[in-house]
């Protein structure tokens, strides 16, 4: 073809055809950038379609990780509705309330399930890998990609009510004593549930601990004569009920970038 062109340009100059000549190279100009034009638009639209499909992957891939993380905070609500439920069991008797439970192995039980804890993890592998590659604004929905990059900035199990103190943890575990500790654990410890890509952790609705119930007579009120564990067991519910807050906002955050991300990908 280029051969064709140059023979074209050759006789056109052998006759001395100037102005066929300027026409013709003109024209030829003009092909080309037409098809450059043309060669350019091909390639934008291949890259576009590209584009398009690297996108919706990668949507496929942040819902996966937000049922994910929806999993791992509810698995933590459960967990914080727990421990809330045992510290105010545990706080009827510090208070000598008439609604306590009078069984004093279940006080103990109560107590030291109420010191129990929970460290959860985020899932967001695929908007990290988003964000270091630099392919976030592959994301052409707008409303979209600033409701994911609100949601995720913002890492809930790094927020303030995940790094509150836990005092009444130590303290109590430092004055029950041991052999107690030992039973409560080995009966009452924490169960792992297979949930999606992990477990979720809880603690056993009913656990029978072989403690002697004389014992436990002479071990609760030793430890309710020590008032900074009423206090600090105040403190945890306080606590733990922020943390039951925020985890329910954060949920309800979840849901609806959840709706989004199905939306754009029906």
């Amino acid at each position: 073809m280029i051969k064709f062109f140059r023979n074209i340009r050759q006789k056109l100059l052998t006759e001395g055809n100037t102005s066929k000549y300027l026409k013709y190279a003109i024209g030829e100009i003009i092909l080309v950038v037409i098809g450059i034009l043309i060669a350019l638009s091909i390639n934008n639209w291949n890259q576009n379609r590209l584009n398009k499909k690297l996108e919706s992957e990668y949507c496929q891939r942040l819902l996966e990780d937000l049922k994910e993380d929806k999993a791992i905070l509810q698995a933590t609500l459960n967990y914080s509705h727990q421990v809330v439920t045992h510290a105010k069991n545990a706080i009827l008797v510090f208070e000598n309330s008439e609604e306590m439970n009078p069984n004093p192995v279940d006080n103990l039980i109560d107590m030291y399930q109420a010191s129990q804890l929970q460290d959860p993890n985020s899932a967001f592998s695929t908007y990290k890998e988003l964000i270091a590659s630099g392919q976030i604004n592959l994301i052409q929905n707008d409303n979209l990609k600033t409701a994911l990059i609100r949601y995720y900035e913002v890492d809930w199990e790094q927020t303030s009510v995940f790094k509150l103190s836990n005092s009444y943890r130590e303290n109590l575990r430092g004055k029950m004593p041991n052999e107690i500790q030992v039973k409560i654990r080995e009966k009452c410890g924490d169960v792992y549930i297979k949930i999606r890509k992990g477990y979720e952790v809880v603690l056993p609705k009913n656990c029978e601990v072989d403690i002697n119930t004389q014992v436990a007579k002479s071990v609760v009120p030793f430890l309710l004569e020590d008032d900074s564990l009423k206090k600090d067991l105040r403190y945890l519910i306080g606590n733990e009920d922020a943390k039951i807050l925020h985890v329910n906002s954060t949920i309800q955050q979840v849901d609806n970038l959840i709706t989004l991300f199905e939306t754009a990908l029906q």
